[in-house]
């Protein structure tokens, strides 16, 4: 009878709380002037993402229009899409872009420069059908034009999540600042099936950026969006959107996952792997790491294998690489995937 009457005699109190960043999370405490009463409440809440923040808006209709249409976009930017398997036969797929920031339209709103990115990413099947699709709202806010101009002599680091069966599909994302220009991109996405049961390999996540989860230090907003980290011994790994590196800056990081099984069994196989760079041009082979073992990245109990990795670089020049990297077991079983990047 008390749980009855606690879910049905109860009262409702809302506010509109100020902007704050997203992934924050605010202290919330409710008190009566009531001697004699106890109070039961929510103690936070936190600033999330929203997975289709578009959804049924005008935004979301006119970038639907423009990803259904034949007209290409007037910004660049590049993009990774690496996918990790969630379940058998079900991708996350991790979304990396590098948005110029010199493109975002900025207004006096309340006091601030303020300016709107609208997002929307769709994944169409061969027939056209929808197989995926998220929508992003981006706000910033400034103090002043030069907070603006300083802010914008960098590209935007994007990122985003969304989970896909297996299949061949064709992504797009499409994104726009205010006024008339907007990117349009485009790269196919294939996710082969995996019935969590056989050796598998995710695709592969290139990295400008590293940081140390040691005390889980920067991880907090992550988790807050419900984001999977890449997490590899004690690193995340932040996904790139650029496949573009410079010799003057440190090594670039790798992150895969490896899938396998059998580690579950008691007495469990070996992994190793093996990376290749080549010239993308001409095929020539400039880097073979021969085979490396990671037992290290092996967690007990667990057939998700996460790698992380320096991109090996000693000795590249400016130039179009493809890394080749094989993934193997001591049963016999072999993957390999592939990724493209440039050097200047």
């Amino acid at each position: 009878e008390k749980i009855a009457r606690d879910q049905n005699q109860y009262y409702i109190l809302g506010y509109s709380p100020d902007d704050s960043p997203e992934g924050s999370c605010h202290a919330l405490k409710v008190k009566v002037d009531r001697g004699g009463n106890s109070v039961r409440s929510r103690s936070g809440y936190c600033n999330v993402r929203v997975v289709d923040a578009l959804a049924g808006k005008p935004a979301e209709t006119e970038l639907e229009a423009i990803a259904a249409g034949s007209a290409a976009g007037s910004i660049a930017a590049p993009l990774q899409i690496p996918f990790f398997y969630a379940s058998p036969n079900v991708a996350r797929v991790n979304v990396a872009m590098e948005i110029p920031a010199k493109t975002f339209h900025f207004d006096k709103v309340k006091g601030k420069q303020h300016a709107e990115v609208n997002v929307l990413g769709v994944a169409t099947k061969p027939d056209g059908s929808v197989g995926a699709k998220f929508s992003d709202t981006i706000k910033f806010d400034f103090d002043s034009k030069d907070q603006v101009q300083e802010f914008q002599k960098q590209p935007l680091h994007y990122e985003n999540q969304f989970e896909i069966a297996s299949g061949t599909y064709s992504f797009k994302v499409i994104f726009s600042g205010g006024g008339q220009d907007f990117g349009k991109l485009e790269k196919p996405l294939t996710i082969d099936p995996f019935d969590g049961k056989q050796f598998a390999l995710s695709g592969l996540a290139l990295s400008h950026d590293r940081l140390s989860t040691e005390g889980d230090a920067g991880l907090d907003a992550v988790l807050i969006e419900d984001k999977v980290p890449l997490l590899a011994r004690g690193m995340q790994f932040i996904p790139a959107g650029s496949s573009l590196f410079k010799t003057t800056e440190s090594a670039p990081g790798l992150y895969l996952e490896i899938y396998e099984p059998h580690l579950l069994d008691e007495k469990a196989p070996q992994l190793a792997i093996q990376l290749k760079v080549s010239d993308r041009q001409g095929g020539e082979l400039k880097i073979d790491s021969g085979l490396v073992a990671v037992e290290a990245y092996v967690r007990k109990g667990n057939p998700v294998v996460p790698v992380g990795l320096k991109l090996p670089m000693a000795g590249l020049v400016a130039g179009a690489y493809r890394l080749e990297l094989t993934a193997l077991d001591s049963l016999g079983k072999t993957v390999t995937r592939s990724v493209d990047f440039d050097v200047e």
